[in-house]
């Protein structure tokens, strides 16, 4: 979050990735102070080494030292970026949000992913949670709370006004996609594609219907602003959201709630982790991993019924203000912290 605190109260970054800081701040019963890494100085050097050998599965050094030095004058440290490597030297201080279950020991190199160590785990105050899973497998180190993640419905919010672009299918996204079964499928589908992803998930070969964005991958964002982005959703005939696949993992989690916001079907690969089902909830589909006939039959099924793509759009649109709303998330997050600090 740091470095989008402008954009975000300009309104040109979406509110939720506050990630409710904004409600805790404002809150009767604490006083907030915001933690910054730029009076952490670390040779660059020295800093890309502490991360490569010391830090990995922690989000760096910096940010560690500066809870480390705030731990001594705070009740409670609230990291929206996970885990952190030294937890364990400030007892019953840290709140985390996880997004994902604990790293396997097997799959934990020496002296790295030390966040994840069971001890380390165990010296947290609490764990906030996006799933419902995660908030099993962590509850048994700290009190854990499982809290839907939220959209900004204003920012991402369908316009009345009928765009002359010609309508396409739309894909964005980094993490974990799977842009080869996507385009696959989109060989056998008579309408036009436009995908937002870095170069290195680019499949070989592009068909004449598709429109490749490349993005960089650090900012994940900078190939398009949030304007163009919401002007794109906008004119997009559905909203798809390809991915590997993996059962653990919330890749396209927040993708899938500016999709509903804008009032769009959403077709998304199946991971398991999710609590929210777009086809449960009648707002578009599930699909089966690494199978473009299936991506290929529903989006054609949308292509045939605009009635019933229209409709799709508006439940979508019910579910988001309904459950994964900005205000609900704070009201959970605060009362959580209450309890912490009780």
């Amino acid at each position: 979050m740091e470095g989008r605190e402008n954009e975000i109260s300009n309104n040109s970054y979406p509110k939720n990735h506050l990630w409710g800081v904004d409600a805790v701040e404002k809150h009767h019963l604490w006083n907030v102070k915001f933690l910054n890494t730029k009076s952490t100085r670390i040779p660059n050097f020295l800093e890309s080494y502490l991360n490569q050998f010391f830090f990995r599965g922690s989000p760096g050094v910096k940010i560690e030292l500066t809870a480390l030095r705030a731990s001594r004058r705070s009740d409670l440290i609230y990291s929206v970026c996970g885990p952190l490597s030294l937890a364990c030297l400030y007892p019953n201080k840290l709140v985390s949000w996880t997004f994902r279950n604990p790293i396997s020991k097997a799959i934990i190199p020496k002296l790295a992913h030390l966040a994840y160590r069971e001890s380390n785990l165990s010296s947290n105050a609490g764990f906030l949670c996006l799933t419902p899973s995660t908030e099993s497998n962590f509850e048994r180190f700290a009190p854990s709370k499982f809290i839907p993640w939220c959209v900004d419905t204003e920012m991402f919010q369908p316009s009345i006004n009928k765009s002359s672009s010609k309508p396409y299918f739309f894909a964005s996204g980094k993490t974990e996609r799977d842009y080869n079964t996507f385009v696959e499928a989109a060989r056998n589908v008579q309408a036009k594609f436009r995908i937002i992803g870095p170069n290195s998930l680019k499949p070989p070969s592009i068909p004449s219907n598709v429109t490749w964005i490349e993005t960089s991958t650090n900012p994940p964002d900078s190939a398009v602003n949030y304007k163009t982005l919401v002007k794109w959703y906008n004119e997009a005939i559905a909203v798809c959201i390809p991915l590997n696949g993996d059962a653990n993992d919330t890749c396209g989690y927040t993708n899938m709630l500016e999709a509903m916001a804008m009032s769009k079907p959403v077709l998304m690969t199946d991971s398991g982790c999710l609590h929210v089902n777009p086809q449960k909830e009648k707002f578009g589909y599930l699909l089966r991993r690494k199978d473009p006939v299936d991506w290929s039959e529903k989006m054609n099924l949308i292509l045939s019924n605009q009635e019933f793509s229209k409709s799709l759009g508006e439940n979508g649109r019910k579910v988001a203000l309904k459950d994964f709303n900005i205000q609900t998330f704070n009201k959970n997050l605060i009362s959580f912290i209450k309890v912490l600090l009780r």
